[in-house]
């Protein structure tokens, strides 16, 4: 676990929980160069992660990074004491396979991010500093699989339920937002400030009648009507 003297902010803390020293170093190097201020806290097993997420520092975690298989706790049932521990946390999956399916669960048990930890180092690098930017991650197959893209082609805008009606500039957030980006990135891509971006995440939240982006992934995801 990090220490420091500094008073530490909600948003500026994570809590890095995974039993390979190695896979924490990785997540670490990723951080020091999309967040170099942030604090870092770090467990090896459950018990660990929950003393941190009950300690002092706890109120200021925004973000955990979890691999659900710990030497004392194994598979969704590791998000979910998680999620019961601290509800209002933000938690991305750092999964030691790519299964769709396992993604999906976890998705549906309200983590904000799956990212294999085998395999792509590419795709785990994006992952993590997804997580460090603020954004949301899960692989590129299951976004398109979840918003039923599973054509081959890119998807080029989102599709809105007909009782939902969007603006372009909506549209064009949906379908980033789909992807994972964070609002900087959004920013970024569009030409608007990130102001803006917030102020279109925000309609598209209440359009929907969802509280998250993962949520609003979920809805998106629901057999609908083309509008």
């Amino acid at each position: 676990m990090s220490s420091t003297q500094a008073p530490i902010i909600r948003g500026d803390a994570y809590l890095i929980v995974d039993d390979h020293a190695l896979i924490r170093e990785g997540i670490v190097r990723v951080f020091t160069d999309f967040r170099p201020n942030a604090q870092l806290f770090e467990a090896c097993n459950l018990r660990q992660a929950t003393q941190i997420l009950q300690g002092e520092y706890g109120v200021a975690i925004d973000t955990v990074l979890l691999d659900l298989n710990l030497p004392d706790s194994r598979g969704l049932e590791t998000l979910q004491r998680i999620k019961a521990i601290a509800p209002n946390v933000m938690v991305g999956v750092v999964s030691g396979t790519d299964d769709d399916q396992l993604a999906m669960q976890c998705l549906q048990q309200g983590a904000a991010a799956f990212v294999p930890k085998h395999g792509d180092l590419d795709q785990f690098v994006q992952g993590i500093s997804a997580m460090a930017s603020g954004g949301i991650y899960f692989p590129r197959e299951l976004l398109w699989q979840l918003t039923g893209r599973l054509s081959g082609a890119e998807p080029q805008s989102a599709v809105a339920p007909a009782t939902i009606k969007l603006t372009p500039r909506q549209s064009e957030v949906l379908r980033l937002v789909l992807k994972g980006f964070s609002n900087q990135v959004i920013s970024d891509e569009l030409g608007i400030s990130p102001d803006t971006v917030k102020l279109h995440v925000s309609g598209l939240l209440r359009a929907y009648k969802v509280s998250s982006r993962v949520h609003l992934i979920l809805a998106c995801a629901a057999p609908h009507a083309s509008p």
